[in-house]
């Protein structure tokens, strides 16, 4: 599960990074591509406290950066801290509350914590905001499968297969 946590960062934040044309009109924003993309590789590397140290004082710089706040709760998501990823993850949402992937980040958090409802409920969220968004129906499987509700999570690891062949098929014929 911890790598899966992993790699769905990496792939949630460089997507973030990429697809967010206002991202590139903000000052210096190849410098902060490079900080949030050398964060993305360290965590990849599970270089957990570096990544984590060049989080923070890339924050410094760019307090208000909902991508800084998203890597900081990933990080400690993967170190164990929940309690502290929540915090980071409702501060990300607090500046970029239309983004699905943070929802789903916090509800994974969440879900460690024994928060099944708070899980789901951001789960819901995110399927809310993103109803093409696998990962949300991915993570909310799991949650059910562990409330017991199999008929519910075999539901949504349906659809999570559906919408990746999808976007799988969307981007190889690309």
């Amino acid at each position: 599960m911890k790598k899966f946590l992993i790699m769905a960062g990496l792939v949630i934040g460089l997507c973030l990074s990429f697809g967010n044309a206002a991202y590139c009109q903000q000052e210096n924003p190849i410098s902060k591509l490079h900080l949030i993309s050398e964060i993305g590789t360290l965590a990849n590397a599970q270089k957990y406290d570096e990544a984590l140290e060049k989080c923070k004082s890339a924050m410094q710089s760019y307090p208000d950066d909902y991508e800084l706040y998203y890597w900081k709760g990933a990080v400690e998501s993967n170190l164990g801290e929940h309690e502290a990823a929540i915090e980071d993850f409702n501060k990300a949402i607090e500046l970029k509350p239309e983004l699905s992937s943070l929802y789903v980040m916090r509800g994974i958090s969440k879900s460690y914590l024994d928060d099944t409802k708070g899980a789901i409920d951001d789960f819901n969220y995110a399927i809310k905001l993103d109803p093409k968004d696998s990962s949300a129906y991915s993570m909310r499987a799991c949650v059910k499968i562990a409330l017991g509700d199999l008929k519910g999570a075999n539901e949504d690891l349906e659809t999570a297969n559906k919408l990746f062949d999808e976007e799988t098929s969307k981007q190889q014929s690309k």
